[in-house]
């Protein structure tokens, strides 16, 4: 017994794979979102003039996208709770650094809207979110706030690293280029690197001490055979699946209309192409750090409470990137919008709790379903400033959706497996 204590002991404090399995997943997601949709913004100015067409139009891509990515979402949820995560995330990449060099081959505004409805959504749903979500569930029950936290690192990263050194290389490089080289980095260096490290979960003892709340099979883990066996139609008769889904689209769509009418914004405002990638910086590096913070807050709180702090926040950067002038007000407003970025650790905690770690990928697939609601903010916020002159009533439309569902996430009540106290293994970590 006492050797026992002893091997658990440094294995606890040896280094656990899953910290590795999480690397992976956060650089996956840099190399998957970083060109198709953090730095999107940096694009649409040479190509509404060398595709002659409104940027308005030219945002209608990102929408095809989202709206073939959510019905394909569901899917691979299933897959990802079935299948080996390495061939997932492999194919992923493959298909992302093929989209990256077909983007660059583009020579009309229809070419873009394909690829992104086509291509784009299934290496996307592959490599970045949903798989990683259910793979990180099967590795951790203690710290899985700040791990599925620390993976989410990956959507904001790609946002802090890319667009500055964007806005530096577009003049000289051009964007066909760009587009290239980042589809060479995805199929020579990332995608050998992410298959090389993930493995579906862990073997025998491996972890002991990260799957459990106090040395035995509690918490999601424990309800594992249960949780396998949730179809979409059980996911989709519990009420918080459905207050989940009301929470995070109205913030998902205020984040996403900003980041991507960014760049046309900064112009409005007198500003140039390099400081609308510095703005893009900003919103995108608070996107990384809430992502670590309500990630260690979901694991001390619950989910509830930050989900209603966050949509305060995001309703007063809404307001100061709206109605501020010049530079100053614009970080400031973009700081706070972009802890908008910290939803999807939240979401992805409250659906481990709600459905245990082996039906993370069927729910978050499932949730995932409603984004071309969110999709259509940007082209909604771009045609209203084309038709009317003014981001306003955009902006301030979707400020006042986020508060609502502030205060529908105090209605959210949180539980572990099938009637468990939702933080009992959690809180202890």
């Amino acid at each position: 017994m006492e050797t026992t204590q002893i091997a658990d002991s440094v294995r606890q404090r040896g280094w656990y794979h899953g910290w590795n399995i999480v690397a992976v997943c956060v650089l996956s997601q840099v190399a998957a979102n970083g060109l198709t949709y953090n730095a999107y913004s940096l694009f649409l100015r040479d190509w509404s003039a060398q595709l002659h067409a409104p940027i308005s139009q030219l945002q209608l891509p990102i929408a095809a996208m989202a709206l073939v990515a959510a019905l394909l979402s569901p899917m691979v949820g299933v897959l990802a709770d079935k299948f080996p995560a390495r061939r997932l995330f492999g194919w992923g990449l493959l298909g992302i650094a093929i989209f990256y060099v077909a983007i660059s081959a583009v020579t009309a505004p229809w070419q873009l809207v394909a690829l992104y409805g086509l291509l784009a959504p299934l290496a996307l749903c592959l490599s970045t979110a949903v798989t990683a979500n259910a793979l990180i569930s099967r590795w951790f029950v203690r710290r899985l706030g700040l791990a599925l936290g620390l993976s989410a690192f990956g959507i904001g990263m790609a946002g802090v690293l890319l667009p500055p050194v964007i806005a530096a290389l577009l003049p000289t490089a051009g964007w066909r280029m760009i587009w290239r080289g980042g589809g060479l980095v995805v199929a020579l260096l990332v995608l050998p690197l992410v298959v090389s490290v993930i493995r579906n979960r862990p073997a025998g003892d491996e972890g002991k001490y990260y799957l459990s709340g106090d040395g035995k099979a509690t918490g999601h883990h424990a309800h594992a055979a249960a949780g396998s066996q949730l179809g979409w139609r059980e996911v989709a008769a519990r009420k918080n699946f459905w207050l989940l889904v009301a929470i995070y689209l109205p913030m998902m769509a205020l984040y996403g209309g900003c980041a991507q009418n960014l760049g046309p914004y900064a112009a409005s405002h007198g500003l140039s192409q390099q400081t609308a990638g510095v703005l893009l910086s900003i919103l995108s590096f608070s996107h990384v750090i809430a992502t670590l913070v309500f990630g260690l807050l979901s694991d001390r709180f619950g989910n509830r409470l930050p989900f209603a702090g966050l949509a305060v926040v995001m309703v007063i950067g809404a307001a100061i990137f709206t109605f501020g002038t010049g530079f100053p007000a614009l970080a400031v407003g973009c700081t706070l919008v972009g802890l908008g970025g910290g939803l999807f650790t939240l979401l992805a905690a409250a659906i481990a709790v709600e459905f245990g770690a082996q039906a993370v990928g069927r729910a978050f697939g499932l949730c995932m379903l409603f984004i071309p609601v969110t999709a259509l903010a940007p082209f909604a916020i771009a045609k209203t400033q084309e038709s009317t002159g003014s981001y306003t009533p955009a902006l301030m439309g979707l400020a006042t959706l986020v508060l609502i569902s502030g205060a529908l996430s105090l209605l959210l009540r949180e539980r572990r497996g099938d009637n468990q106290p939702a933080n009992t293994v959690l809180s202890r970590t």
